[in-house]
Order: structure tokens, then sequence, then C-alpha cells
């Protein structure tokens, strides 16, 4: 069998090296050949990345996609919602080591849009947390900004 892994990570701080570990190790375990697809330091909850891109163009070459976790494929719900329509006519069977296989039952189905919802809903969480934050901390004088927008003299 030949397996597609992809693993992801939404920062530069976050270490793919782990998840790709992983999924090699289990791939060896299984007896599956495989061919590796990392995205570095890009969200979930944007569909267009470059090896998640290359892993569908390649996709027809694959038995399956092997990931750590569902929410590594999306953690937004109408790009899932697509994905599935993508995956119930493709060949490619979906693998998760800690969410198990993937078949078209009502429960792995809702198994997989219930947690992609819980992602986006996390990611929106964090997103207004940070923003009630940095308005708190512009009232109080304390905000020091980010990168955006500064502007750097050179001595």
């Amino acid at each position: 069998m030949l397996m597609a892994i992809y693993a992801r990570v939404s920062t530069d701080d976050q270490n793919i090296d782990q998840q790709k570990d992983l999924l090699v190790e289990h791939c060896k375990k299984m007896g599956w050949k495989y061919r590796t697809y990392m995205d570095y330091a890009i969200s979930g909850k944007i569909s267009d990345r470059k090896a998640w891109n290359n892993f569908m163009r390649d996709s027809g070459n694959f038995n399956g996609l092997l990931v750590s976790k569902w929410d590594r494929i999306t953690r937004d719900l109408k790009y899932a919602l697509e994905f599935l329509d993508w995956l119930k006519d493709s060949n490619i069977t979906l693998y998760s080591i800690y969410d198990g296989s993937f078949d078209f039952s009502p429960d792995k189905v809702f198994q997989f849009k219930l947690k992609c919802l819980l992602s986006e809903y996390e990611l929106q969480q964090l997103k207004w947390r940070s923003r009630i934050g940095i308005e708190r901390a512009k009232k109080e004088g304390k905000y020091k900004g980010g990168l955006k927008g500064r502007t750097w003299k050179c001595k």
C-alpha cells in the first residue's frame, strides 16, 4: 500500500518533526510505503497550502492518507465538507493515528464534522480573546504592538 502522510503546524514555535516521526513510524509498522507532505507555520483555517495542494495534485497515486489527527487537514468546517465530498469520490482511505480510520459510517462522518467544527471554534475563541486582551492593553497604555505597521530606522 502506498500512503501519503501529511503533517501541519500553525506556528514556527511548533515542531513538525514530532508529527512526521509518528506518521513514519506507523507506516513502517504497517509495512506501508509512503511519501511525506508537510506544511510549516500555516493555519488549518487556510485551505490553500503548498504541501496540501501538492498532495491533492498527486492523490491519484496513493491508496491512503495518514494524518496524526483529522484537524491537521483543516480547521474550517466549510472546507471539511468539501474535503469529505472529494474523499467520497476518490480512491483514498483516510487514516489517523489518534482518530482512527475513516469510513463513511454516520458515526465517523459526525465525528469528523464535529472535530472540524470544534477546531474552527477554538481558533475563533483564540482570536477573540487576543483582540480583547489587546484592547485592554491599549486602554492601559501597555500595548507594545506587533511587527505589522512598525517603522524601522537604521542608524
